[in-house]
């Protein structure tokens, strides 16, 4: 069932975080001012901006390299490159009846898995293992799975 919970429409007077309305902290009493805490504990916690990437990433993101179009048609190859662990758990299926955008639901505790650091015999090293060997051969590794 479908249910619309409005708009995004409080921001934290501290660090601009936007919420939706039932996600605010009790009213004051005495007061219409909506009091907003858990995205920054009233400012006592600062995140610091994302540095800006450098212009090779920023023009594969933005679309103004050569090769952009083939980033984007491998990114999940690239972000798997640099992925230390999979993620695990008991994977609730029935949720993803193929409305929307894809999804999956974990029941239960959801949890990492990390293989062995060090590859079979005659197997190519693969995530974390990439990282284990000496960095002259690590950009070959890497590479050699898109061959």
């Amino acid at each position: 069932e479908y249910m619309d919970i409005g708009d995004m429409d409080i921001v934290c007077p501290d660090c601009g975080a936007m919420i939706w309305y039932h996600e605010r902290a009790k009213k004051d009493p005495g007061s219409n001012a909506v009091r907003v805490s858990f995205c920054c504990k009233k400012g006592k916690i600062l995140i610091p901006y994302l540095e800006e990437p450098p212009p090779l990433i920023r023009s594969l993101f933005n679309g103004f390299h050569p090769k952009s179009s083939h980033f984007f048609g491998n990114i999940r190859s690239y972000n798997n490159m640099f992925s230390f662990t999979s993620l695990g758990g008991r994977v609730d299926t029935p949720s993803n009846d193929g409305h929307g955008p894809p999804h999956f639901v974990i029941a239960g505790q959801n949890y990492h898995r990390i293989g062995s650091l060090l590859p079979k015999h005659g197997e190519s090293p693969k995530f974390a293992q990439l990282y284990i060997y000496d960095t002259q051969n690590e950009v070959s590794n890497r590479l050699s799975h898109f061959r």
